[in-house]
């Protein structure tokens, strides 16, 4: 049947197809120039533009139905009015880059009962007035973020302490002292060593070093794994950079003090390693040039250090060196050592004039916060004979007396 009253015509060939009258104009083709390339931004969403109105047989409206209409009209707005119209010639099928007016398309004027609410769809499509619209998402991507550091290797954990057997006693001894007075508990101070057989209480529970492990970093940054006991008979492996902070943050945080004659004792009997003459190292003392004003009411001011190095050496950029306070200092002392442990050495130096240890915080060229470690404001003659009294071992005989800076026998009054 021709519901059209027309007669058909017969085509038998490609020439009868093309000299047909086209009514439609279905063999009008537009030239199409060079396809742009995939990865380009501007023109994927400019196509994205002409499949929307194939589709809709509309452009998009800002005042759309939903969020990804909205979003796409702005984009064609951006395009249009600042977009390389060049490369897009030959992708505008619908004149579009010619003269497009985001408001030809008249707002949607749908309304839906709240009774008929049923989806997020049907809240956006009838938001008449655009509140809704979420607008340029670009603020979201995420961009310059660095990688996540990877977690360390191994985090402190409190865990049963199987021989705590071996320590019990050890806490009633601390117990007992601090009650007799035999021993005290002092706030902890930032610059304050932690080494094995130190005891501190940390979160109202007292702890005990029991080990500390291979160091690892340089300068400042040292650290090392620590073997810590505490009395309700759990152990930890922190670091102990990270004991000391917490000791050092928290109000409660308490270095536990035995007599220090006693402790200074048991440290010399540990003081020498081997009967072998080999040097381990130089036990040196020198003094600031600094002009620092913060220094000035310490006019005897020294540092006493351990280097494997040769002084010399050690001291060739103090200007540059936070433990040199970064400026220039003059080598007053060097002590060689043979046949014993340098770095206990230089703790039993640091434990022996701990009261005179220079207690200021100072300003590096970098703008950062430190505190000295190894300055002590003694006068020369102190701190030679402290180190002689050591490496003779006749420190056990005496103390130091706070209140004149002075080295006197442990049964003087003085």
């Amino acid at each position: 049947m021709n519901l059209s009253g027309k007669q058909r015509r017969e085509l038998n060939s490609l020439e009868d197809i093309f000299g047909a009258s086209d009514d439609f104009g279905l063999l009008n083709v537009r030239a199409r120039s060079a396809a742009l390339g995939k990865n380009d931004l501007v023109a994927s969403r400019f196509e994205e533009v002409n499949q929307f109105i194939d589709q809709h047989a509309r452009p998009p409206s800002e005042h759309g139905e939903c969020l990804s209409e909205r979003q796409m009209a702005k984009r064609l707005k951006a395009i249009v009015e600042g977009g390389n119209h060049v490369a897009l010639a030959g992708m505008d099928r619908y004149n579009l880059l010619a003269g497009y007016e985001p408001d030809q398309v008249a707002k949607p004027t749908l309304y839906i009962p709240p009774e008929d609410v049923t989806s997020i769809d049907d809240i956006l499509g009838s938001d008449d007035l655009g509140l809704l619209d979420v607008g340029d998402m670009s603020i979201l991507d995420i961009r310059h973020v660095p990688p996540e550091r990877d977690a360390p290797d191994e985090i402190a954990q409190r865990t049963k302490c199987e021989d705590f057997w071996q320590f019990e006693y050890i806490f009633n001894e601390l117990h007992a002292d601090l009650k007799s007075g035999q021993a005290e508990s002092v706030q902890f101070a930032e610059n304050w060593q932690i080494t094995a057989g130190d005891a501190f209480i940390l979160n109202g529970i007292m702890c005990f070093v029991d080990k500390v492990g291979d160091e690892h970093g340089r300068g400042e940054h040292r650290d090392a794994r620590l073997r810590l006991i505490f009395e309700n008979g759990t152990e930890s492996n922190m670091l102990r950079r990270s004991l000391g902070r917490a000791l050092y943050m928290e109000e409660t945080g308490r270095r536990i003090l035995r007599d220090r004659d006693d402790a200074l004792v048991e440290a010399f009997q540990d003081i020498r390693l081997t009967h072998r003459d080999r040097r381990t190292g130089v036990i040196y003392i020198v003094k600031t040039l600094n002009k620092n004003p913060v220094l000035a009411p310490f006019p005897h001011l020294y540092k006493i250090g351990y280097t494997e190095q040769t002084v010399d050496e050690r001291i060739r950029n103090a200007e540059r060196d936070i433990a040199f306070l970064e400026g220039s200092v003059q080598k007053v002392s060097e002590f060689e050592c043979y046949n014993m442990n340098p770095q206990k050495f230089e703790s039993l130096v640091h434990a022996f004039l701990a009261v005179q240890r220079l207690n200021v915080e100072l300003v590096g060229k970098d703008g950062k916060k430190y505190r000295p470690r190894e300055w002590f404001s003694v006068s020369l003659e102190v701190a030679r004979e402290v180190i002689q009294r050591i490496i003779d071992g006749t420190i056990v005989k005496y103390r130091m007396n706070n209140t004149t800076g002075q080295i006197v026998k442990k049964n003087s009054l003085s």
